[in-house]
């Protein structure tokens, strides 16, 4: 069995963290003036959230976790994701790299496409799944639908709190059209608390929604360019933005630079799973901003845009600096220092 919250030694008192509001699901639903203030503020600010009072059951998923990476490698590897362009299934430890002199990462995660498990996938299209997940398959789609309602109620208030026609943000994301929306579940071995696991990156699709027991998740201070650990909140999930909702936004929000390392304090002795949905617009979307005018210019689908980012981290892939630039979104530390938002940019 995974580790319960009793099972987990104190996140540590004596470190700085993050300030990150948190934000009650019915005081979004509701458009609590405060509740779209404090979002806004996150989205434009630190670039995350908690979210309290959700309907999200997360808890069955790092059990799956446990079950899932405890399975022999040879067996694990028969759902590897590869990389060309595939960013479902598994990706083993050292499979990608944590910084611009190539160090392999620690962490292993898999991805479960969300149009598989509820049905938009053609059935003779459909990816294998190991029997950890395959005997899961009735609580994923549950997860699922509840992590696709919280990531609409996140949509519906940021267009009403950004003057978004209403809908129009819902219609580029719709739970029964294709789209690179997934699960991942991860695992990383007990590291010390000064070494990265997961190398500082913006996530690259819409609304990312995540569950953590453990700390290590650190977010860059946009203010002071600092590094902060991000101290889990029993019962909450930690929202943030990525760079494909930036473009639709039209850089008027930001998404939060961060990365994972060990855990602080005697955290650093466990192994740490995490559990994640993101999601994405659906796949025939162009990534360019609803608010702006932008005739003629070039603009990637969602499904372009996931496809580049998803593989270029990858070792085989690897291009040292200038992969790490472009997965940290360079763009957007500079935008900030002019107080504009970042820019999806093609790659090719």
């Amino acid at each position: 069995m995974a580790h319960q919250d009793s099972d987990i030694p104190p996140f540590p008192s004596d470190i700085p963290t993050a300030d990150i509001p948190t934000i009650s699901y019915q005081d979004l639903l509701s458009y609590s003036p405060p509740a779209l203030e404090a979002m806004l503020s996150a989205t434009q600010g630190v670039g995350f959230f908690f979210l309290s009072h959700h309907p999200i059951d997360s808890d069955f998923m790092f059990d799956l976790a446990d079950a899932l990476f405890r399975l022999p490698l040879p067996e694990k590897l028969k759902y590897d994701m590869g990389t060309h362009g595939r960013y479902f299934g598994y990706k083993h430890q050292g499979a990608s790299v944590v910084d611009a002199s190539g160090t392999p990462d620690i962490n292993e995660f898999y991805n479960i496409p969300k149009d598989d498990l509820l049905g938009v996938t053609p059935s003779a299209s459909r990816l294998p799944q190991p029997a950890p997940i395959a005997e899961r398959a009735a609580q994923l789609q549950q997860f699922m639908r509840d992590a696709h309602a919280v990531v609409t109620s996140i949509l519906r208030a940021l267009e009403r709190g950004m003057g978004v026609a209403e809908g129009r943000l819902l219609a580029l994301h719709r739970l029964q059209a294709q789209s690179g929306d997934q699960a991942r579940v991860t695992h990383a071995p007990p590291v010390p608390s000064g070494r990265i696991a997961l190398g500082e990156h913006t996530d690259y699709g819409s609304v990312t929604v995540l569950f953590n027991r453990l700390g290590g998740l650190q977010a860059m201070d946009p203010e002071t360019q600092e590094w902060r650990y991000v101290r889990p909140v029993p019962g909450c999930a930690l929202i943030n933005l990525g760079d494909a909702l930036v473009q639709l936004l039209g850089r008027r929000v930001f998404s939060g630079l961060h990365r994972v390392m060990g855990p602080p304090g005697e955290q650093a002795k466990c192994a740490r799973h995490s559990v994640v949905y993101f999601a994405r617009p659906n796949g025939d979307v162009l990534l360019r901003s609803l608010l702006d005018e932008e005739d003629g210019k070039e603009a990637l689908t969602a499904d372009e845009w996931i496809k580049q980012r998803a593989t270029m981290r990858l070792k085989a892939n690897f291009k040292g600096q200038e992969t790490i630039d472009k997965y940290r979104a360079m763009e957007h530390a500079k935008a900030r220092e002019n107080e504009v938002a970042p820019q999806v940019v093609s790659e090719a």
